[in-house]
């Protein structure tokens, strides 16, 4: 069966990730130090790569000033019901200025390593 419960940790940062659960509750959570922000399906952007599905969320967004992106590689992975698999993916921030930023500057992008593991679980309707 396919994963649907993630977890990625690296660098300061620990993301929590559950496909296909109740539309109304958290998929997806992001800690990194003392900020921490819980993200509903709907606020949470996927596309198919050829690199993995790409997940990406807004961690802080401005409409006149900019904000900062964070998205991560999702590679697909099969799990049987009650094991864990362990991969290694990549973190990317993007922060990007506004139309009303001064000085308007062009995006900016940055990596990180992340070690994750994937499970398949029942997810709450």
């Amino acid at each position: 069966m396919p994963a649907d419960r993630f977890v990625l940790k690296g660098s300061n940062v620990i993301v929590e990730y559950t496909i296909g659960g109740n539309p109304s509750f958290p998929a997806l959570t992001y800690a990194s130090g003392a900020f921490h922000k819980s993200f509903k399906p709907d606020a949470i952007k996927t596309d198919d790569t050829g690199l993995g599905e790409l997940v990406s969320v807004a961690l802080l967004l401005s409409i006149d000033a900019g904000g900062e992106r964070f998205g991560f590689f999702l590679p697909y992975i099969e799990v049987p019901s009650g094991q864990t698999a362990h991969f290694h993916t990549v973190g990317i921030y993007e922060t990007f200025s506004g139309p009303d930023s001064v000085p308007h500057r062009p995006s900016t992008w940055r990596c990180i390593e992340l070690s994750g593991t994937a499970q398949t679980v029942e997810v709450p309707l």
